[in-house]
């Protein structure tokens, strides 16, 4: 491929926390289209080079480039960096069970008017959210009632109703 289709390149990217270093002059090229799995042992810097990624540890705290879609980051906050269409999926799910998919998809960015929610919209985006990562639920299922692998691609669809206009 060529350098037109690289998406994301971290370049030296090295992150210390006083005496310890996390991240030693890592790499990483990702091309359109590519999917990419980034594997290790515990403390082998996996999280941290994400939090590098995607803002939790904002620009300055660490050394190396980043570019996205040919664009220099220097992410400062989380927020930025979905901003860009980064948006970390971690391992660990973060989704409440008592809350049906739609309101854990849209918690945080609720579909709102003058403070009210309109729950009709946020279920209507909900469902187009969820067909587009191909969990066939109904949007006011409980988190509490999928399983594991479910709620990861609800996961999913949260990361890409942050991106997307529905």
């Amino acid at each position: 491929m060529s350098n037109n289709d690289t998406i994301l390149t971290m370049n030296n990217i090295v992150k210390t926390f006083g005496p310890v270093k996390a991240l030693s002059g890592v790499d990483l090229n990702v091309e359109r289209g590519e999917i990419h799995a980034i594997c290790g042992e515990n403390g082998a810097g996996k999280s941290t080079l994400m939090n590098v990624l995607s803002g939790v540890y904002p620009y300055g705290s660490y050394s190396g480039t980043i570019t996205f879609e040919g664009k220099e980051c220097k992410y400062r906050t989380i927020n930025d960096s979905e901003a860009d269409g980064i948006v970390i999926i971690h391992q660990e799910l973060a989704l409440s069970p008592f809350l049906s998919i739609a309101e854990n998809i849209f918690i945080g960015n609720e579909q709102a008017k003058g403070g009210v929610i309109n729950w009709d919209e946020t279920r209507a985006k909900a469902a187009q959210l969820l067909k587009r990562v191909g969990l066939p639920e109904n949007p006011d299922t409980k988190i509490m009632d999928i399983g594991v692998g479910k709620q990861q691609l609800v996961e999913i669809a949260k990361a890409l109703s942050k991106m997307l206009s529905c």
